[in-house]
């Protein structure tokens, strides 16, 4: 995974430390071999019992007092404990001496993106990426790694299918079986375009298909990593719906974060790091977040600038986004039908720079969303530093306090990036995967943990 397009605010002002030149080295490193391989064997879940998690009922801390966070020794994996200072269960699922197969040069074990789903269809696997990008595969009930798989980019669970994983292969969207053990391609973005060569077509990164799988938002790129066009392709007719092509476009207007499609499969958003000024983008002068309809029609810009966020499902079941408003110093909620923008939280950016990251995964719980936080003041200064916290989507909505991260991010050290926890939620709210290097700075040495919360909470 890249190091995304990262904004720092401090006092209101905007510090951007990095940034994606569209170069090969800030994209995908492509296999000496073919991605389109079958497992050498089928999985089969786990025999071993199901791990027990922790005793009792779980209490939940809900005020905004500032608690430090605790000196606590790295735990061991796969033994449960509660959060001493929020009471939540969590677990260290991976062991980054001895999970990693012998040839991975990789540190560390970690979820992919906060943006991601890594649970499959009945949350009985859990999809793991080593900070060298190699990816495994864990039961989720006895968390115990079951096998490195053959993928290659964005790998993506299917809606239905527990056994069922997409990815994308330079310009191919590819499936892999675990039952059977077999792979397919599952549409090639190359046959719509006989007039070039294509190298790759996928959402850079930190896209997701719609809810059911069907609908799926990608960038067509050339072999210089040029975007060519945004496509929208319908798996279930097979076919590219929605074609609309850049090649035209002014070269910063061409500097993409990343595309996705909206869970209900009807807008099309592109995060670009051309920022506006004072407006909104429009469709002859598009920055920071562009949306269009499923035809990709109709473009106009919904925020003039886009860090870290997510999109998620309100009470009513409308889609939104969940987003750091950098402009206003607020964690806020975006409607993507109407444009209305509504504030959830503040943030005091006055004791440190600290990051967030947003996860709308959990499409089953609708009205929630986790945020996760980092680089923030030591000792804590404000109720945010260094924590995962399940926030609902409603101006002065409940706000659960789950876990300190326990991981340390200096942002003069390149290593930290795998540090930022990146807390990610299953469908249903009732896991939360972080990662964490455990106070261990600049290492890469880097493990992924689960928050596991009772079915009724809170």
């Amino acid at each position: 995974m890249k190091q995304p397009f990262v904004h720092r605010i401090c006092c209101g002002l905007i510090f951007f430390l990095a940034a994606c030149s569209g170069s090969p080295n800030d994209v995908f490193d492509l296999p000496d071999e073919d991605m389109g391989n079958d497992l050498a064997r089928p999985i089969s879940k786990d025999p071993a019992e199901p791990l027990q998690f922790c005793d009792g009922p779980t209490s939940f801390v809900m005020d905004f007092q500032v608690n430090p966070v605790p000196k606590l020794p790295e735990p061991a994996a796969r033994i449960a404990f509660r959060d001493p200072v929020f009471g939540a269960c969590v677990v260290r699922v991976t062991d980054r001496k001895k999970d990693l197969a012998a040839d991975d040069t990789s540190k560390g074990l970690k979820n992919e993106y906060a943006r991601v789903q890594s649970f499959n269809a009945d949350d009985t696997y859990i999809l793991v990426r080593s900070t060298e990008a190699n990816w495994y595969l864990y039961d989720a009930l006895t968390l115990r790694m079951l096998a490195r798989l053959p993928v290659d980019n964005e790998p993506r669970w299917d809606s239905n299918d527990p056994n069922r994983l997409f990815y994308h292969s330079e310009a191919r969207l590819m499936a892999l079986d675990l039952e059977s053990g077999l792979g397919e391609i599952v549409h090639d973005y190359s046959l719509d375009f006989p007039e070039q060569n294509l190298y790759a077509s996928w959402t850079r990164y930190e896209g997701s298909p719609s809810i059911d799988t069907r609908y799926w938002g990608v960038m067509a790129q050339d072999e210089a990593w040029r975007p060519v066009a945004f496509l929208v392709y319908d798996r279930q007719m097979d076919r590219v719906i929605a074609r609309r092509d850049v090649q035209g476009w002014p070269a910063e207007d061409l500097e993409i974060d990343s595309v996705t499609i909206s869970p209900l499969g009807n807008y099309y958003l592109v995060s670009m790091d051309k920022y506006c000024v004072d407006r909104l983008g429009t469709e002859s002068d598009p920055c920071g977040l562009m949306v269009y309809d499923r035809d990709l029609k109709n473009g106009r810009g919904l925020l003039p600038v886009i860090g870290h966020s997510d999109l998620a499902l309100d009470v009513q079941g409308r889609e939104v986004l969940i987003f750091q408003d950098i402009r206003k110093d607020e964690i806020s909620l975006l409607d993507l039908e109407t444009g209305l923008v509504t504030p959830l939280q503040p943030i005091d950016f006055s004791y440190s720079p600290i990051g967030f990251h947003f996860s709308g995964q959990a499409f089953d719980r609708p009205g929630w969303a986790i945020v996760s936080t980092y680089s923030g003041a030591h000792p804590s200064a404000t109720w945010m530093d260094d924590v995962v916290f399940a926030i609902e989507l409603l101006p002065g909505g409940r706000v659960l306090r789950l876990a300190h991260t326990q991981s340390i991010v200096d942002g003069r050290q390149d290593h930290d990036y795998w540090a930022e926890p990146h807390a990610s939620a299953n469908r249903n709210l009732t896991r939360i995967l972080f990662t964490s290097n455990w106070g261990r700075s600049g290492s890469e040495q880097v493990d992924m943990y689960m928050v596991v919360l009772p079915d009724d909470w809170p």
